[in-house]
């Protein structure tokens, strides 16, 4: 069940069975906001469905076209969801913002309610359960489809309040449950997209990843220094570049040797390292220590 494409799966299903239930309890329970709620889930099975063919793809083999693999389709896929929840939210907010104009108010169903209280015990526990798996896996399109769940929890916490106000005599709190449905989701999407954004630009890692690739790296003996180091992240995994400055006296043989040390250190101590790509530098008297 650790597994990203297991994970994105059973949340595929949960999400179809879920969308079909809460869109049935919108229309037999007069609930708009509940509506608004099951179309949210109706792009979230979209959105999951993306990602598991991501996922697919991802694990293909570095090839002639492709020599760094396909890992950066689940970065792509983060994106689309990002954006899908983004159209989402923009369509449930301009339909309840024409509900509340028109006046066009009932008084929701039990059915609703219970159909509210459901989505938010179910979707909350899926959000823990794939936010585990993204974060284990450092995959950020299954870390984006978990802050999708956890967008529909708190989603579906609106949509409660806003049931629970019109059956008490509120019925204009069930449109306006909707409009904070849609509040909810385009803040959500926002926050997906910019560090997915990030990665697509190849936006460097944390200050934190780069110290300890730095500091696993001058664990090996003869380095002098770090002249350069650049990091790539494609997807879930991570491409290194570095330079190294060695004792100038070191035959090409030892320099290798060095080197070598050196990127399997970096493939077996950091975890989510794909490849590691390792250039030799003599050092130069007064040169700046990397170990500094």
């Amino acid at each position: 069940m650790r597994d990203p494409k297991t994970c994105t799966l059973v949340g595929l299903v949960i999400n179809v069975i879920l969308a079909i239930f809460k869109m049935l309890a919108g229309i037999l329970g007069f609930s708009y906001a509940m509506i608004a709620d099951a179309i949210n889930s109706i792009s979230d099975c979209l959105a999951t469905g993306i990602v598991y063919i991501s996922l697919r793809i991802g694990e293909k083999p570095a090839d002639e076209s492709h020599p760094y693999g396909h890992a950066n389709a689940v970065t792509i896929a983060a994106f689309l969801v990002a954006l899908i929840i983004l159209g989402t939210g923009v369509f449930v907010g301009v339909s309840a913002v024409h509900l509340i104009a028109d006046k066009h108010l009932e008084t929701p169903a039990m059915i609703a309610l219970a159909a509210a209280v459901a989505s938010i015990v179910i979707k909350e526990g899926l959000f823990r359960y794939t936010l585990k798996v993204g974060k284990r896996n450092n995959n950020p399109a299954v870390i984006a489809n978990a802050w999708d769940h956890r967008s529909d929890a708190y989603s579906s916490v609106a949509v409660l309040a806003g049931i629970l106000g019109a059956r008490l005599g509120f019925q204009y709190l069930d449109p306006v449950a909707g409009l904070v449905v849609s509040g909810f989701i385009v803040k959500m999407s926002i926050s997906l997209l910019r560090p997915n954004i990030g990665i697509l630009m190849d936006e460097r890692p944390k200050s934190a990843v780069l110290d300890r690739i730095r500091a696993t790296a001058l664990e090996v003996g003869g380095i002098k220094a770090i002249d350069s180091l650049r990091v790539h992240r494609r997807g879930s995994t991570y491409t290194i570049d570095m330079e190294i400055a060695v004792d100038s006296r070191l035959t090409v043989e030892q320099s290798h040797e060095v080197a070598a040390e050196v990127k399997s250190r970096l493939l077996s101590g950091i975890e989510h390292v794909q490849d590691v790509m390792v250039h030799v530098n003599p050092y130069q008297p007064g040169q700046t220590s990397g170990k500094k």
